[in-house]
């Protein structure tokens, strides 16, 4: 078998550019008709005080997009987004109000000037309304991550950085590093958060699943520069405490997007962010105890390390649509400031042709 599978090379795959000219770090969510919404960065590069947050809209299962609505542009720069469905069907937003810039417009990030807000939508994203901090205050600047889990009517946030709330002496620790990330929990469609679980220090970006077998698994970028790889903790009282389970893929490559298939697998994306750059893939057959050697490749042509978050949905009929993003050029890799070439890719592609391809 070999090592690498091509997406591509799968029947019924296809791939489209959602937008162009943005798209940082997208997260995707399907609404109940089945509609996708992908909420995203524009209005600046990697970094920049004009930064805001935007959302696009697929009827057709990802084949074709609509054009921006902005949900956040204010005088900070808007960035971060954690999106998700209530089960009342509101869509929930919550983002970094990031003000760490000086008069000059460049990143100062010893000025402490952060917060963490919450904006709302009643109509599938058409209008948003309600923006504003989030109310549990010790964990206010944090930045929110990802996807926004429903689980049993109950929404989970991952959400990273910020203030250490009590005692972490039996807190999991990856490396040298202190940040924390925690989750956080909403009874009410979002409107209020509280009831804080620390998962572990030395980990930040990350996603979660509920398993068939009703462990919750938990995955994460570590925070040191040196390695950022992907590690695995598991929970079996519902995300209370947890265990580590160890690193799954190389250093840099990053951050994590994990989806659970109708068969039970497990399927890891992540931004490949060394040579070949481009996002890459896993499978874990086992409930992420173990993973398969062999990769999917969902692009292998990316310019350089500023591409990747890619953010999976699994629609009803079992398509799954990925996005991802790419920005820079071959030449100069790292436009920090300035939006070049940048855009948010889709790729949509059949589960059971995936796990036929794959071996199962």
């Amino acid at each position: 078998m070999s090592e690498l599978l091509n997406v591509h090379d799968v029947p019924g795959t296809t791939a489209h550019d959602a937008i162009v000219g943005q798209g940082y770090f997208p997260v995707i969510t399907s609404l109940e008709n089945n509609d996708v919404l992908i909420v995203h960065r524009g209005g600046a590069g990697h970094i920049g005080l004009s930064g805001r947050l935007d959302v696009i809209r697929s009827t057709d299962g990802g084949e074709t997009w609509g054009k921006p609505v902005t949900i956040a542009d204010s005088d900070r720069d808007d960035r971060n987004p954690a999106f998700g469905l209530a089960r009342d069907g509101t869509v929930v937003l919550a983002y970094h109000w990031q003000g760490n810039y000086n008069a000059n417009g460049e990143w100062n990030p010893s000025l402490h000037n952060t917060d963490t807000r919450v904006v709302f939508s009643t109509d599938g994203g058409q209008t948003w309304t309600d923006d504003d901090l989030i109310n549990f205050t010790p964990i206010n600047s944090a930045s929110p991550f990802g996807k926004i889990h429903n689980i049993d009517g109950i929404l989970h946030m991952l959400i990273y950085s910020g203030s250490v709330m009590g005692d972490t002496t039996d807190t999991l620790r990856v490396g040298p590093a202190t940040t924390p990330t925690y989750i956080l929990r909403s009874t009410d469609h979002g409107r209020t958060w509280g009831d804080p679980t620390l998962i572990a220090l030395g980990l930040n970006e990350s996603d979660m699943a509920v398993l068939p077998n009703g462990r919750w698994l938990f995955v994460a970028r570590s925070e040191e520069n040196d390695e950022q790889a992907i590690y695995t903790c598991i929970s079996d009282d519902q995300g209370r405490t947890w265990q580590l389970l160890g690193r799954v893929t190389e250093p840099s490559e990053h951050p994590p997007d994990l989806t659970l298939l109708s068969n039970g697998w497990l399927l890891l994306l992540f931004g490949r962010r060394h040579p070949p750059y481009g996002v890459q893939g896993i499978i874990s057959r086992d409930d992420g105890l173990t993973w398969d050697a062999r990769r999917l490749v969902l692009d292998d042509t990316l310019p350089g390390g500023d591409i990747g978050y890619p953010s999976t949905v699994r629609l009803e009929n079992g398509r799954l649509i990925t996005a991802y993003y790419t920005a820079g050029t071959s030449e100069k890799q790292w436009e920090i400031y300035t939006a070049t070439q940048t855009a948010c890719k889709v790729v949509c592609y059949n589960e059971d042709a995936l796990i036929e391809a794959w071996g199962g």
